[in-house]
């Protein structure tokens, strides 16, 4: 990487990964998704909700198993980065179709932690 001018102003550090649904892009303190939309996502259609990390982290407690009913905004797993705690909620309401972590496993930026399904009953 070349190095800035002398005096130029130094930006924080990012980092970009590629998926094959998008593009995660992280900085200190945070990391955002952007989805590639497809014609499914643009219609509305799309059937599970992926909840992935943020960052990369140690997941210290998982809320939820296979088959609960959650609410938007639920407390699904803890994740523990950088000495600090971040609480992964459901981005809406739903059931759980699959938990792919487990307490004290170390994630990856982007990976998928749970996979929620829509459902009718839920809260």
């Amino acid at each position: 990487m070349p190095k800035p001018p002398d005096g130029a102003p130094r930006g924080p550090r990012i980092t970009v990964a590629r998926t094959a649904r998008g593009v995660w892009v992280g900085w200190p303190g945070g990391a955002r998704f952007f989805a590639a939309e497809t014609a499914e996502a643009s219609s509305g259609a799309a059937a599970g909700a992926e909840v992935r990390a943020p960052m990369t982290g140690r997941v210290i407690k998982v809320a939820v198993r296979p088959g609960d009913l959650v609410a938007a905004e639920a407390t699904l797993l803890v994740l523990q980065a950088m000495k600090m705690e971040y609480r992964l909620t459901a981005p809406r309401a739903g059931r759980v179709e699959r938990v792919d972590c487990a307490e004290g496993e170390m994630v990856d930026l982007g990976a998928v932690l749970v996979l929620l399904e829509p459902a009718e009953d839920a809260p």
